[in-house]
């Protein structure tokens, strides 16, 4: 595991409601070699400079199972693989073991505090059950359930994964609305 600094402040900021504006769309996919793939498509006129990996439940003291910074900042749409990072990502550290059974939360941000992604929750079986060309991303246009995640930590991350993602096309998730 990868202790990131300032990466628990980052999350408390992602997943609260006050905090810098969403300005882009995170997901995950997996490439022809059914390794895991990160998608970014950040919003026109902003920048995110930096994603990383924990699993769930998130708690100030879980260490980012992985991180990453984008040099230079990332605009549009990028990807990278989560072992062999590209397209202008650079890993902070080893690339990130996933286990099976455990919820995974992806996001991003902008270091400057300008903005920050949404999120994607997976787990390694989610991805086995993706395609390569398909994004996995939180489903903000959910109608149901309409109420929030209750329970212990763990049972709201598993109830979270299970109904408030889905699957699109690469394609759609490039040309979905900021």
């Amino acid at each position: 595991m990868l202790i990131v600094g300032g990466a628990a402040v980052a999350v408390a900021v992602l997943v609260s409601a006050c905090g810098p504006p969403v300005t882009g769309t995170i997901g995950v996919g997996v490439d022809a070699a059914r390794r895991p793939v990160a998608y970014l498509r950040v919003c026109s006129g902003d920048h995110l400079d930096l994603a990383f990996l924990d699993a769930e439940p998130l708690r100030d003291s879980t260490p980012s199972a992985a991180a990453w910074d984008a040099r230079p900042a990332a605009t549009g749409s990028t990807s990278w693989s989560f072992d062999r990072p590209d397209h202008g990502w650079v890993a902070k550290g080893s690339a990130p073991q996933l286990e099976p059974g455990v919820i995974y939360h992806l996001a991003a941000g902008a270091k400057d505090g300008s903005g920050t992604s949404s999120y994607v929750l997976f787990t390694t079986e989610d991805l086995q059950a993706m395609k390569p060309g398909q994004v996995r991303i939180y489903d903000t246009t959910r109608e149901v359930p309409a109420a929030e995640p209750t329970g212990t930590l763990e049972q709201q991350a598993r109830d979270e994964n299970d109904n408030f993602m889905r699957v699109v096309s690469q394609h759609q998730f490039e040309q979905a609305c900021c």
